[in-house]
């Protein structure tokens, strides 16, 4: 019988509809499609989260884990470009049907292709939103260009090529760094990973003192090197962010009132000065519109142009070995004791907090490249328009960008080259996700339903994410989602449960890949040893590690299978109470592995029952059917047909009851 249909046509994979029913995201990212299907087999991050996804529908979730494809990825258009000159379906069908033969359930209407009109009306719309906000600028700025013409943003390591000044489009998400990082630091991920993300934003701590001016006005100075305090010569002002009026001294009202309006010169002094609280000379305060900041310190070391612009008499600290002078109790100190030593006396005695900045708080998500969501903006006599009305703009069959009513497109209108990347993309890929099915009747996707909706399903969430992928496919929808978080106020990321998975290499170590010329047939795998003899093989490794695929090593989990058909044909016991215990023993190993996630685990204490117990043992009825329960997890064709071979032919496995 073909299970696979079966469990379809019984609609077993199913988002429910029952509101009272605890929800369960199980996602991994979109897979970025050929023409081939899986030569890389690089599937183990969607047999992993299909059975999580069948453990937590037996305890009674309603669950969603459905695949997505990317279908715009640079690899699939440019494929589909070369070898049929048009996009269709292809791309994506043949993954489709190679994870119904692994048996990789899903729900049907709500598997993801990312150049369906839908989804890039998403994608679209998410952009716009963000860009109406002020949060997306578009502008000439420094990023990296590999040799195919391709944008990157800095983080993005190891496609580094060149720098350049382009045109691109940056997310600027410097509001909610905080909550950001609270974010990844929260994340259930090891430090190495945190690291790796946290290196994105450069962070590095401060000392947040507290000066008072003459006319006791408060200013808060933001040191991100605190032990060159006795170095601070001066303080500058910017009259774009502040009433600098309040920090003037009477006699130098009229020279002020001057310098804003002619603004001739670079800096001005206030007549004013704070006092240094470690060494107690006066810090002069001066205005100039150079600086986009409220206040900006001026130290030795720093900024030694200004400093003689301003006729600052410059303080030396350094010692030539390197010790501080000139630094009251810093005095003798090297710089790294020095920036302990103040940090630790200031803020024990009250005089300042450690607080932590961002040097980098915006992020390129342009392409050059005609792949990707198509931006909803165009350019009209060298300004940014909006094509909200127009939105979706695609990509059709033949590759030309289509708009929906073309005709009113504002005149001379030139829609803007290039495409999002894959930053951005990956980055609303659970957005996509959640809300994909309902596309056809969505107007306005942050409207509060659908706000509603997003943190319904994200409030348990468990991502499988590839560990060299965790930039676009884990940072980015952190910040997506912590930005809608602010500016909606509700909670969307709660229990996030992260699985980092390595990368799968052939037996010699070589990464599985056409230009190798070792890649898989996954067909003829499936043809020669079963689907699930595929699913125990790709468990044997912890998905945290990396897997070395050999062929010739499934062959043992073919046998390990029918080893169990052949222990079922003995028929079973009425009673055998010599099981009860092992047996209660297993469900606790088992419940313990999927607790901890930990997939290898479950297979391995499954293998060791068998060889432990049932070769020497004969089942009860009940015992079997539990056992099939616990197999069909990692096992669930094989254990379908067992179950309905020698069970229960009326009922399928995921009708009983999880054996407690």
């Amino acid at each position: 019988m073909n299970w696979y249909n079966v469990w379809q046509q019984r609609h077993v994979f199913a988002v429910e509809t029952n509101i009272l029913k605890k929800r369960q995201l199980v996602f991994t990212p979109f897979i970025k499609t050929n023409q081939e299907g899986f030569l890389n087999a690089d599937f183990r991050s969607n047999l992993y989260i299909d059975s999580l996804a069948r453990y937590y529908r037996y305890r009674n979730l309603n669950v969603l884990a459905n695949p997505g494809f990317d279908t715009l990825a640079y690899s699939s258009f440019m494929e589909s470009k070369l070898k049929n000159r048009e996009l269709n379906d292809k791309i994506y069908l043949t993954y489709l049907t190679e994870l119904e033969k692994l048996n990789v359930g899903y729900q049907r209407n709500k598997v993801v292709n990312t150049r369906s009109k839908e989804a890039i009306y998403l994608i679209q719309q998410i952009f716009l939103y963000l860009y109406q906000k002020g949060l997306i600028s578009h502008k000439e700025m420094p990023v990296y260009r590999d040799a195919d013409n391709r944008l990157y943003d800095e983080i993005e390591l190891e496609h580094k090529t060149e720098l350049v000044e382009e045109e691109v489009f940056t997310l600027n998400y410097a509001k909610y760094v905080t909550r950001i990082v609270k974010h990844i630091k929260d994340l259930s991920v090891s430090q190495e990973i945190k690291d790796v993300l946290m290196a994105c934003f450069k962070e590095y701590s401060c000392l947040k003192i507290d000066f008072t001016t003459r006319n006791s006005k408060v200013i808060n100075i933001f040191l991100p090197k605190p032990e060159e305090l006795g170095a601070l010569n001066a303080i500058v002002i910017s009259p774009k962010y502040c009433d600098i009026l309040e920090y003037i001294a009477p006699e130098e009202i009229f020279a002020v009132e001057n310098f804003l309006i002619r603004n001739n010169k670079p800096f001005l002094y206030t007549g004013n000065y704070v006092i240094n609280p470690l060494t107690g000379k006066e810090i002069p305060l001066f205005i100039s519109f150079r600086y986009d900041m409220t206040f900006k310190p001026l130290y030795s070391t720093q900024d030694i142009e200004a400093l003689e612009e301003l006729d600052v008499p410059i303080n030396n600290i350094y010692a030539l070995d390197g010790t501080l002078i000139n630094s009251d109790f810093l005095n003798g100190l090297s710089q790294e004791e020095a920036r302990l030593e103040i940090v630790k006396v200031f803020a024990e005695e009250g005089m300042a907090e450690v607080v932590y900045n961002y040097l980098k708080t915006d992020i390129v998500i342009s392409s050059n490249d005609t792949y990707g969501a198509i931006f909803p903006l165009a350019n009209l006599n060298g300004e940014v328009i909006t094509l909200e009305k127009h939105i979706p703009i695609y990509f059709n069959e033949s590759f030309r960008k289509v708009i929906t009513n073309e005709t009113t497109l504002p005149l001379n209108a030139e829609i803007l080259e290039g495409s999002l990347n894959s930053l951005f993309c990956h980055g609303v890929e659970l957005i996509l996700a959640i809300i994909y099915d309902n596309m056809a009747d969505i107007k306005n996707v942050f409207a509060r339903e659908n706000i509603k909706e997003l943190a319904s399903w994200l409030n348990n969430v468990t991502l499988v994410v590839k560990k060299q992928n965790i930039l676009d496919s884990l940072l980015m929808p952190i910040i997506i989602l912590s930005i809608l978080e602010a500016e909606e106020g509700i909670e969307l990321l709660k229990n996030l449960e992260i699985v980092i998975t390595d990368n799968l290499y052939d037996s010699y170590g070589n990464q599985i890949k056409k230009a190798a010329n070792n890649c898989i047939k996954i067909n003829d795998l499936i043809a020669s040893y079963g689907a699930d003899a595929i699913r125990f093989y790709y468990f044997s490794t912890p998905i945290q590690e990396p897997f070395y695929f050999a062929e010739n090593k499934i062959f043992a989990y073919k046998q390990f299978l029918n080893k169990i058909k052949a222990i079922f044909n003995k028929g079973f016991l009425a009673s055998n109470y010599n099981l009860e215990f092992p047996l209660y023993q297993l469900k606790n190993k088992l419940y313990d592995a999927l607790v901890s996630l930990n997939l290898t685990k479950y297979s391995e204490e499954l293998i060791e029952f068998v060889k432990n117990y049932l070769e020497q043992e004969q089942l009860t009825k009940k015992q079997a059917g539990e056992f099939l329960v616990l197999l069909s997890i990692v096992a669930p064709y094989f254990a379908e047909e067992l179950h309905y071979s020698f069970i229960n032919n009326r009922e399928l496995l995921i009708d009983v009851a999880w054996p407690i």
